[in-house]
């Protein structure tokens, strides 16, 4: 089946568990003509802007600023507090400094050396689940790959993943049940990778870590080790947990509609549309953004939002705005039309943007080519989620290969 000839018939809201419920309570409901009202996490009251063209203003405005949020008492969708030198929480100019720090990094020609690991490393765990007789693609493959070539990335030593990778979920999920083993897991982490910068503890010469220590008085000002930490704590989670999160729910969504994953198979030119697409509807969490402050008085479509004033400028629904994306539940790889906003848009971009799509391509194309005939079993309403603010992802894909 051509993406020409393809129905569309394929909706993501028909996939069993897909869409998460929101995390905040609402309490005027937003329209994509008028912004509503809701209350987040922490209390509170917070103006909810879903209209594709206005949360794309409200990212790209610095006068739209995050850092106020990660304080003591201050507007946020997390329980704790996080390290105030994540690039999630800076602001310009610093924002910009550490950020123009990695960039070429984690572009897509700095990133090139790693797609013939991923590729390795996708074959290697296909054949183990082969030859063992396990069929579980997320257990047996993504979830390997992903933190694999995340250490491969960054230079960590694999007899890590033990220790590391069970504390990095626990902060991604962020329950806000038991906040202080939430914030004794983050500062272990955090001391891991602090451990790492001060040379307590050993890693590659051709990772990111190493790269990061050695050059770092080639910033506008040297960084310190508590930004050293704080950049690789941000790729230590989101290139591995969030790649793997995306990942996984673009495979899930694909295969749960088989012609998807049959046209895929059968035209390896429709990948990146079909990708593309999948990212637009998919959400990494249950939140879709964190909350920014505005300084001065914004004017939307819909009015003014006073100087002040929290605002959830809600990227997951504004990737849905049928004024932009016509039928936009519908996966059409054929869909013109201005790119979405899964990465962010503006000086919060994601800076792991690229290691995704190279990541997400890569794997399916050797899927596709080794395991064409790949199908999910039946029963995937009742499989496993971890289920939290930042990830949300299934615990399992089971799957028949004939």
């Amino acid at each position: 089946m051509s993406t020409e000839l393809l129905k569309r018939s394929n909706s993501i809201d028909t996939i069993p568990n897909y869409d998460a419920t929101p995390v905040y309570e609402v309490l005027k409901k937003a329209t994509y003509e008028e912004h509503g009202m809701i209350r987040i996490l922490s209390g509170h009251e917070t103006h909810h802007v879903i209209n594709f063209h206005d949360v794309k203003r409200i990212l790209v405005d610095k006068t739209c600023v995050r850092g106020p949020s990660n304080t003591v008492g201050g507007p946020s969708i997390l329980p704790t507090l996080t390290p105030k030198d994540l690039l999630l929480n800076l602001d310009f100019p610093d924002h910009s400094r550490l950020k123009q720090f990695v960039s070429k990094d984690y572009s897509r020609s700095g990133l090139s050396w790693l797609k013939i690991y991923i590729d390795e490393i996708t074959n290697i765990c296909v054949d183990t689940m082969l030859t063992t007789g396990s069929r579980d693609l997320f257990i047996d493959v993504l979830d390997k790959v992903s933190v694999t070539a995340n250490c491969k990335l960054l230079g960590i030593h694999t007899d890590d993943i033990a220790y590391f990778r069970g504390l990095a979920k626990t902060v991604q999920i962020a329950d806000k049940s038991d906040v202080d083993e939430l914030v004794k897991q983050f500062y272990a982490l955090y001391d891991y990778l602090m451990d790492h910068v001060k040379g307590k503890r050993s890693h590659t010469s051709e990772g990111l870590i190493h790269k990061f220590i050695a050059e770092r008085a080639k910033s506008a000002s040297p960084l310190n080790d508590d930004e050293i930490v704080s950049i690789l704590l941000g790729s230590l989670l989101g290139g591995d947990q969030n790649t793997l999160t995306v990942m996984t729910k673009v495979l899930y969504a694909a295969l749960y509609h088989r012609d998807i994953w049959l046209d895929m198979v059968k035209s390896p030119n429709s990948r990146a549309a079909y990708i593309d697409e999948l990212l637009r509807l998919t959400n990494l969490g249950n939140a879709s953004t964190f909350p920014r402050i505005a300084k001065t008085d914004i004017e939307i479509s819909s009015g003014v939002i006073p100087a002040g004033s929290v605002i959830y400028a809600d990227v997951f629904l504004a990737n849905r705005d049928p004024h932009v994306f016509s039928d936009p539940l519908e996966i059409n790889p054929n869909r013109v039309g201005p790119a979405h906003l899964q990465f962010g848009y503006g000086m919060h971009h994601c800076m792991g943007r690229e290691l995704a799509m190279m990541e997400i391509s890569t794997v399916i194309d050797v899927l596709t080519e080794r395991l064409p005939r790949m199908r999910l079993k039946p029963g995937v309403e009742s499989i496993d989620w971890s289920d939290g603010i930042i990830l949300r992802c299934p615990d399992q894909l089971p799957i028949k290969i004939n």
